[in-house]
């Protein structure tokens, strides 16, 4: 897997990409600057993946370990870029003398996570466009394996979560996941997106009518939801309103999530 050392100029930049395709967090280390000597010139580039060098060199021993330390710990922060300061002989131990200045880019490539409240006929046809859709995919539901319909394959490409309680699942969600509500029973819809709305998700959709969601709208808003959270809602969901079938509606949904990704990952 790894090539560290008599890199062509541009091969970092294959390596980033192949991370990024089997999204690998990983951090790009740079050597931007030198003061005295140093085991590589600026300019010198290291990929770093689960905590050691997958690509390239930054000049090895010691060094490389402090930045493969320091480019985890950020990646566990959430810092994008950061700069540090490597004195080579008090913090290395090596004899150069000299002291480097590292540049850190941090990517974390994290699949979109969709979670979908219910796991029925259309929640199971989305749910096989997982891999289309580049995500991580779960359905919660509070009824036994047995009773679902269709009753879910042993192999499948997403997740499974039954659960009594599926509305308390909600607080555990990472904020940047999309979340969709299709359970079979209306009340179970309403406590799940009265929880929802105390978040802000990356996506927050409701399966429906528009006359569903007149009804949902009042009674969210006499619990004490504002027009501001209800306007995070999509209902009804998908790019098509024309077909009750659950394989078109899986492909409309399926359609507007891709648009919706695309989107965020532009920004």
């Amino acid at each position: 897997m790894a090539e560290l050392a008599h890199d062509r100029p541009r091969d970092w930049i294959e390596a980033l990409s192949r991370l990024r395709d089997a999204r690998t967090p990983c951090a790009l280390v740079v050597v931007a600057g030198l003061v005295g000597s140093g085991p590589r010139e600026p300019g010198a580039r290291m990929v770093v993946a689960a905590g050691r060098p997958v690509h390239g060199t930054i000049g090895g021993g010691r060094l490389e370990q402090i930045a493969c330390e320091h480019a985890m710990a950020q990646l566990a922060r959430g810092s994008a870029v950061e700069t540090i300061e490597v004195p080579l002989s008090d913090a290395a131990g090596q004899c150069c003398g000299g002291k480097v200045r590292l540049h850190v880019e941090t990517y974390a490539w994290r699949r979109p996570r969709v979670v979908v409240f219910g796991a029925g006929h259309v929640a199971q046809a989305l749910a096989g466009l997982a891999p289309w859709l580049g995500a991580d995919m779960v359905l919660v539901d509070p009824r036994r394996a047995e009773e679902l319909v269709p009753e879910p394959p042993s192999a499948r490409s997403w997740d499974l979560l039954l659960v009594d309680a599926p509305e308390a699942e909600v607080d555990a969600l990472p904020s940047d996941a999309l979340v969709l509500v299709m359970t079979h029973s209306h009340a179970l819809d309403l406590e799940i997106l009265a929880r929802a709305l105390k978040r802000e998700f990356a996506y927050l959709g409701l399966i429906g009518s528009e006359r569903k969601w007149s009804k949902f709208r009042a009674r969210l808003l006499a619990r004490g939801a504002t027009e501001a959270q209800l306007a995070r809602v999509r209902c009804p969901i998908g790019v098509s309103k024309h077909s009750k079938e659950p394989n078109a509606i899986a492909l409309s949904v399926a359609a507007e999530l891709s648009e919706h990704l695309a989107t965020a990952a532009a920004r």
